[in-house]
């Protein structure tokens, strides 16, 4: 663009560019799709997008529009040589929004209704939002989602790390067989109708309240009645590639505040694997660090149920360390977990944990900078005496 004009400065002089960008159709569309681009860059540093994220993203689908838009036309006046490959990357992206969305129909869409959303408001800043979506969700660890909460925030879609995700179905299947008995009868039309119930599919995430939708969404759950929130909304995904963990003899997690949502992902197929006797892992380890001990709710529920899993002879060790708490009273003590005060000790937890691991052993973590940073360091100092593998998961867009 900037060739263009001075060449065109140099044979036509200023005031025949302006004549040319008033009249020509070929430089007003080439001149709009790079201005567009131009945008579009200025925009992508990441300190711009964390600001402005629900604004980047209307404004960054738009301008890729006008891109393409313009770039097409901009080939097809002139008839230029490149009409098939702009046609072939309009199709591409076309077809991946069509994917998109045919996907978010099948899973918040069927003649039953539509997904349904339920945000609890919980201490500490932060909601358990689980959505009843209409198909079973099909998913691994590690991933995120997409979602959606027109009442919130109309056309916005913000990502999300998956926690849980629940495929129950009906417990009973009842077949009509010869007429019964009168006696009988209201016990048949009761057992019926429980068999005919909706099977419960859904996914479980906790949104921290920080900016825009998400503090929006935790002041409405706030707000009402019962601390709780229901809405339409829809999700899309799963997104995210992880590598799995099944093989490493020992897996040690770690998690800061909001991140224990990837970690329990991973920990859910775990020890569900230990069930199935799918995987090769025999130690489980979770150091989940927190403010308070209103943070500690986030996701001591399911934290619970998971203790409470077959396990088959494997181990399972969570701890809570609590950054604000000074000590710790019979009060808030639980069997399931091993609650600490003060901060954890991240070098002597890993040193630890590697001189008593199984096999091969995995790091991971998923939480502030200052933690993963913390436990990268941790990693590196033991990675050359043994099988030490490293992962971070973060969270950002």
């Amino acid at each position: 663009m900037i060739a263009w004009f001075v060449n065109n400065e140099r044979a036509i002089g200023y005031h025949g560019i302006m004549d040319v960008l008033m009249t020509d159709a070929f430089v007003q569309c080439g001149l709009a799709s790079a201005t567009a681009l131009l945008v579009i860059l200025v925009q992508s540093p990441g300190a711009i997008r964390h600001a402005f994220y629900e604004v980047f993203l209307v404004t960054h689908q738009l301008l890729a529009v006008v891109v393409l838009g313009a770039t097409a036309a901009h080939i097809k006046l002139e008839n230029l040589p490149q009409k098939p490959i702009i046609y072939t990357i309009i199709g591409i992206w076309a077809s991946e929004r069509t994917l998109r969305i045919l996907r978010m129909v099948y899973y918040n869409v069927s003649y039953r209704g539509m997904t349904k959303v339920r945000v609890e408001a919980l201490k500490g800043g932060a909601c358990r939002v689980t959505f009843d979506i209409r198909r079973p969700f099909v998913t691994v660890p590690g991933r995120h989602i997409f979602a959606y909460i027109p009442s919130i925030s109309f056309w916005m879609s913000h990502p999300f790390s998956v926690a849980m995700v629940s495929n129950k179905k009906p417990l009973l299947e009842y077949t009509p067989g010869p007429s019964p008995s009168p006696s009988i009868l209201n016990g048949v039309e009761k057992i019926s109708k429980h068999a005919e119930a909706e099977p419960r599919y859904s996914v479980s995430c906790i949104m921290a309240a920080r900016t825009g939708m998400t503090l929006k969404l935790y002041n409405k759950a706030r707000s009402s009645p019962d601390g709780v929130y229901r809405c339409r909304a829809f999700i899309e995904g799963p997104y995210g590639a992880t590598d799995p963990l099944d093989s490493y003899g020992t897996v040690m997690l770690f998690a800061g505040g909001v991140g224990i949502t990837n970690q329990i992902s991973h920990m859910r197929h775990i020890i569900q694997g230990w069930a199935a006797s799918t995987n090769a892992t025999q130690k489980l380890i979770l150091v989940w660090s927190v403010r308070s001990l209103d943070q500690l709710q986030w996701a001591r529920p399911w934290l619970e149920e998971l203790s409470r899993l077959d396990r088959n002879e494997r181990e399972l060790e969570i701890v809570t360390h609590v950054t604000q708490l000074r000590s710790v009273d019979e009060s808030i003590k639980s069997q399931e977990m091993e609650i600490c005060p003060g901060r954890a000790n991240v070098d002597k937890l890993v040193e630890y944990h590697f001189e008593e691991r199984i096999g091969a052993m995995s790091i991971g973590v998923c939480g502030p900078g200052v933690l993963a940073d913390d436990v990268r360091k941790a990693a590196r100092a033991v990675m050359n005496r043994g099988k030490v593998d490293f992962w971070e998961e973060a969270f950002t867009w």
